[in-house]
């Protein structure tokens, strides 16, 4: 999915589920009436200061309305060079880049992974509807399934079911990831124990 249809999608779902109309969105938004139009039909080339005031006035983070909310049974690679630049300063080399954002509503776990240069960590599933965001941060790592993977450098980010078996390896020397696990509402808590007795990645 296209960034702009990702805005279309997410724009279109959010404004139908706070209930308001375009009028009443593009008002509170301090837009026109056909900016809002023509976004959801997948047209235009909103600037970010656009999206953030749509963002604002429908009270939801502006990664709701750029993410790719396709939830389909493979991997989602986004590059660090593709990612949305939200925020540049020039003068002293500050970037911001939007990888990604979860409309969440269950529980959320983060792990920091070390892994050690040639090792190959095999995961089984984590149950059902659960998914997997990781992140590069030192090194290189292939992660993915057994049907699909992707080799990922610093800064790049990778999504996938963890529903399914899954790996993490190192790639030409020794890598860190942080890893998140995304689980749905209902799912018992897992214990320190369960945690230490059997490390999920």
């Amino acid at each position: 999915m296209s960034a702009v249809q990702s805005v279309a999608v997410n724009l279109q779902n959010w404004r139908l589920r706070r209930g308001i109309s375009v009028s009443a969105l593009a008002r509170a938004a301090g837009v026109s009436k056909s900016t809002v139009s023509e976004l959801e039909r997948h047209n235009g080339n909103p600037s970010l200061d656009t999206l953030w005031a749509l963002a604002k006035a429908l009270d939801i983070p502006l990664g709701f309305l750029l993410a790719d909310q396709d939830g389909g049974p493979g991997i989602r690679v986004i590059r660090h060079d593709d990612a949305s630049v939200v925020r540049l300063e020039e003068r002293d080399g500050y970037v911001a880049r939007l990888m990604a954002g979860w409309d969440v509503n269950g529980t959320i776990e983060i792990y920091v992974l070390e892994i050690p240069e040639g090792a190959r960590r095999e995961s089984d599933s984590h149950g059902f509807g659960v998914v997997e965001h990781a992140m590069a941060v030192e090194g290189r790592v292939d992660i993915g399934l057994a049907s699909e993977s992707a080799a990922l450098g610093v800064g790049d980010l990778i999504t996938f079911p963890a529903d399914q078996p899954h790996h993490y390896e190192a790639i030409d020397g020794p890598a860190r990831v942080v890893a998140i696990h995304q689980y749905p509402p209902g799912r018992p808590e897992a214990t320190a124990s369960d945690v230490e007795r059997e490390p999920r990645a």
